[in-house]
């Protein structure tokens, strides 16, 4: 399905879970960090071989969707802008010191849980936790993503990164708990649907998906929360 047509450059836990369900709504086939740790057919390997300087073609990623949120995928927008020029960016984005209490209690977490317990992690889950530990937390943070101070700073840092690279004309700054589908809908030129702005995925529905995952449930027929990487 591949060009894209939305870029997200907002990390995990800045809204991306709501922004995934609206998107999906408005009609896109998104790929998320979900996606990438449950959909068989994205190629995980990609994001691991462009972390280490080698040329991909994305659309080995991408071949079923044309929006990419979250991580992996916001770790190389400049790439993904470069390759898919025609496409819009959306940046979501939240309070520095709440997002990062909210990552280490729920993705940090868990991920460096299933990275050293492989096997509680679910079958077909543990390539797309691999590919997207390698290149987050020990490739972008160098395994210091606990040190707090360090890493608010990067997260501002790449909030004013996306500022000033991508044109305005084609930047969306997203700020969740605050903006909605208004803004949204006129940014894409969509209509704006008949339906309160999704609001999912808290810390403790995250816990349950976890616990669910252990239990070895099929990611599809999970219910809630439809999503484990945003709010």
């Amino acid at each position: 399905m591949a060009p894209l047509e939305i870029i997200g450059t907002g990390w995990s836990r800045t809204g991306t879970a709501g922004m995934r369900e609206a998107l999906l709504a408005l009609g896109y086939k998104v790929s998320h960090m979900l996606d990438i740790v449950s959909d068989p057919t994205i190629d995980t390997s990609v994001y691991e071989e462009a972390w280490n300087g080698k040329d991909v073609d994305w659309n080995r990623a991408f071949a079923n969707y044309n929006a990419s949120l979250d991580w992996p995928n916001a770790t190389f927008y400049k790439q993904l802008m470069e390759k898919y020029p025609d496409a819009k960016v959306l940046h979501t984005t939240r309070d520095p010191e709440k997002w990062y209490e909210s990552v280490v209690q729920t993705v940090y977490a868990t991920t460096r849980k299933y990275s050293v317990e492989k096997d509680s992690c679910p079958p077909g889950v543990l390539e797309g936790v691999t590919a997207a530990d390698e290149v987050v937390f020990n490739g972008y943070f160098k395994g210091e993503f606990l040190n707090k101070e360090k890493t608010i700073q990067m997260f501002k840092d790449h909030d004013e990164e996306v500022k000033r690279i991508v044109p305005a004309e084609k930047l969306l700054v997203f700020e969740t708990g605050v903006d909605g589908w208004d803004k949204l809908c006129s940014f894409l030129g969509k209509g704006k649907p008949d339906t309160p702005w999704p609001h999912i995925n808290s810390r403790e529905d995250f816990q349950v998906m976890v616990k669910d995952l252990e239990d070895k449930k099929e990611l599809k027929n999970l219910t809630m929360p439809h999503d484990i990487y945003a709010e």
